[in-house]
């Protein structure tokens, strides 16, 4: 309140006033944090690339009706005693490395705490192994974080994980007494799949430059509690959500600069997909429509997929789904650009709806980016897609002008002729595929209407030049090929 100065009304500090949070509600609270199990596992595979790993296994434990185990192992340069103890510690100090994909120290014991109660961790560094563990019950009594047994690390260390060689370096993550994990009541193979499906998805879609580089390799497989060995493993391949052949704008992509009040140059990539593409890249998991907007990275890493920070208003939109923009956040803007604890969304300054601003060198701008990803989707979705698709022959120079501008795309390079042609009485049109041409039989051009007939035809069948029909199409060709015919004949 006005007029009132708190500071300096405070009493001397004495040892009653220390005010702790309760460590078993405090707790509980964090375990509801939010992180899905692909987030908690995209967390640990942070951790494994800041300590310089290029392999990581992703293994299930089961006893053959449920998962009783997540074990994260790789082969980074592993930690001493001392250093795993600052890691096991609620906002352990982070690396000072500006390459450093960590941000609060807490992801290691959140992520892992989120689905299950008890958290162990091994890790090796030259010739000596330590262990640390929590468990619910350890946090509760008073934020204790037991020791493991030197031999009990030795031995987690020297299983089989993979091709890894955890002798000289390296970290097993476990998770044991799991109450969070997906489940699924067709059973626990249909679990498994199922999770292996989502961290195909999540995983490859963050870390995809990791994995198209060679930097990393990740793993996955699945083991039986009474097992010592390892099994079957498959691997995580990257998703480019960029890894297209061809822009649906021969004009795109094009590189965007928005001055940021304040801030400084935010770079923007922006992309056009083409249309109607099935591939995984697109489709990232059958939502593209809710993948359209900015893909933000930092060092590297995805970390928001998608989405328009609050500068459209509807975010999933239909008509811009093909849109997506890259932007490699520089490490010296984290004070500005936030990221939640589970890294999957960014959170912008104040000052982002400037980025609408935003100029490209031939003087295009962030509104005009958004119109022709818009045109683009509309385009293809009306019918108008892929070369061939308008006359560029045939007709007279201001005709042709006009159905270009009706049906062409901007990166149509060029299109079919329309002509009067000798062909079989039994013929009225044909579809010269290869030669990009509509064939129209010249016995009935004055019976039939002339250039009306010509021009109708152009409309009629130019996307059946340019594609493949179907069965039931190709029947209706030559179903109004003969009512075509038996028209002019009896008319």
């Amino acid at each position: 309140m006005r007029g009132i100065d708190t500071s300096a009304a405070i009493l001397p500090f004495r040892k009653e006033d220390e005010n702790l949070p309760d460590a078993g509600r405090l707790i509980t609270a964090l375990r509801q944090i939010g992180y899905s199990l692909e987030q908690a596992v995209s967390d640990l595979v942070d951790n494994s690339i800041n300590a310089g790993a290029d392999s990581v296994l992703i293994r299930f434990l089961h006893d053959g009706n449920s998962i009783t185990g997540v074990a994260v192992a790789d082969n980074g340069a592993g930690m001493g005693d001392s250093e795993l103890e600052n890691a096991m510690r609620f906002g352990s100090t982070e690396a000072s490395d500006v390459g450093s994909l960590g941000k609060f120290g807490m992801g290691l014991k959140l992520a892992s705490l989120s689905h299950a109660q008890t958290l162990s961790v091994f890790s090796q560094r030259r010739d000596a192994a330590s262990g640390r563990r929590w468990t619910l019950e350890g946090i509760t009594k008073g934020w204790w974080c037991e020791r493991v047994r030197e031999e009990t690390a030795e031995e987690v260390l020297a299983r089989k994980w993979g091709s890894m060689d955890l002798s000289e370096g390296g970290t097993v993550v476990l998770w044991q007494d799991l109450d969070k994990l997906p489940s699924h009541r067709r059973g626990l193979k249909y679990t498994l799949t199922t999770i292996e499906s989502r961290l195909r998805l999540h995983l490859g879609l963050c870390f995809h430059r990791f994995l198209e580089s060679g930097a990393l390799r990740i793993m996955v497989d699945q083991l039986l509690d009474s097992r010592v060995g390892q099994g079957m493993q498959s691997e995580i391949l990257p998703l480019n959500p960029f890894g297209y052949d061809k822009s649906g704008d021969s004009r795109y992509p094009k590189l965007m600069t928005s001055e940021l009040s304040g801030i400084g140059p935010l770079k923007l990539e922006t992309h056009i997909w083409p249309a109607k593409n099935e591939t995984l890249e697109y489709k990232l998991g059958r939502r593209s429509a809710a993948r359209q907007g900015f893909y933000f990275y930092r060092n590297g890493r995805l970390i928001q997929a998608g989405g328009w920070n609050g500068l459209v208003q509807d975010e999933t939109e239909p008509h811009s789904s093909l849109a997506r923009i890259k932007v490699d956040l520089p490490v010296e803007y984290d004070g500005d650009f936030g990221i939640n604890v589970q890294k999957s969304s960014v959170l912008v300054p104040p000052v982002f709806p400037e980025v609408l601003q935003a100029v490209s060198k031939d003087g295009a701008t962030f509104e005009d980016y958004r119109r022709d990803a818009i045109q683009a989707y509309r385009t293809a979705n009306a019918g108008h897609v892929g070369v061939g698709k308008y006359p560029d022959k045939g007709f007279s120079p201001d005709v042709l002008e006009r159905l270009k501008k009706l049906y062409a795309r901007p990166d149509d390079e060029s299109g079919f002729q329309v002509r009067w042609s000798k062909l079989p009485q039994n013929e009225f049109f044909r579809l010269d595929k290869e030669g990009k041409r509509i064939l129209l039989n010249r016995s009935y051009r004055e019976s039939s209407g002339g250039e009306v007939v010509k021009l109708l035809a152009a409309v009629l069948l130019r996307n059946d030049l340019a594609s493949n029909s179907t069965q039931s199409r190709a029947r209706e060709l030559e179903i109004l090929n003969k009512l075509l015919i038996d028209s002019i004949e009896n008319g």
